[in-house]
């Protein structure tokens, strides 16, 4: 059975400020009922505005209060899971109380429309304390396929800290758009002890993880821009 871990950011009808939520739920879905020979299962953030009661959310008893080290400091996350509405498709949900329970419905800023300071840094802990959770599952992925710039240090952390226990899982980027939001402080990299150009303070981490992605697909590229990155800087 080819089995699948779909990281994102937000997945309909959990969370969703953009179409990357309904990409999330779709493609994943789509894969399922297509396929039963594919286990696939997402992971997003638990923002605490996401109803346990409406989802239908259950704890995880082995994927509780799991210690995660992240940048020189121990965090405690649980995992609770269920599934898309009217479908087969498991999700599981990160609970940390510093980075995503007291997330507005915006996801990456808060009501007023302030941008959250640490975006970069609390989604780059979604995906380590992610990847890190696969030890507790048993379970090792063929896959993982993350999007956009929320997910862009996937493949810079599989590649630099877990090239090991993650050697035979490609990693699959998919790029729904382009932004200033990849540029990084390269403060992350350097607190993870993950090489970095040090002749700069910000990295692009849509180029970073180009270079380091088995797989990569674009969409909505209508001015050929991410084509061009790719075209530009492929190994």
């Amino acid at each position: 059975m080819l089995k699948i871990y779909y990281l994102s950011s937000e997945i309909k009808p959990f969370s969703e400020t953009s179409q990357l939520a309904s990409f999330s739920k779709e493609f994943s879905s789509t894969l399922k009922n297509n396929n039963k020979d594919v286990d696939i299962r997402l992971i997003q953030p638990k923002y605490g505005f996401i109803s346990d009661r409406r989802y239908i959310l259950r704890e995880v008893i082995r994927l509780k209060n799991l210690s995660i080290e992240f940048m020189g400091k121990e965090h405690s996350i649980n995992l609770k899971s269920g599934f898309i509405p009217n479908t087969r498709v498991q999700v599981y949900f990160m609970e940390h109380e510093q980075y995503f329970s007291n997330s507005s419905e915006l996801i990456y800023k808060s009501r007023n429309g302030r941008v959250y300071s640490n975006n970069h840094e609390r989604f780059t802990f979604f995906i380590k304390a992610a990847i890190e959770t696969l030890k507790k599952l048993y379970w090792i992925p063929d896959y993982i396929i993350c999007s956009d710039w929320q997910m862009s240090m996937a493949s810079i952390l599989m590649k630099n800290l877990y090239k090991d226990e993650l050697k035979d899982t490609k990693i699959v980027y998919m790029i729904h758009e382009i932004s200033d939001l990849y540029n990084f402080d390269s403060d992350i990299y350097k607190k993870l002890n993950i090489d970095f150009d040090k002749k700069s303070k910000v990295q692009n981490n849509l180029i970073n993880s180009l270079k380091l992605s088995d797989y990569v697909y674009i969409y909505n590229d209508k001015n050929k821009t991410c084509e061009k990155y790719i075209n530009k800087y492929k190994p």
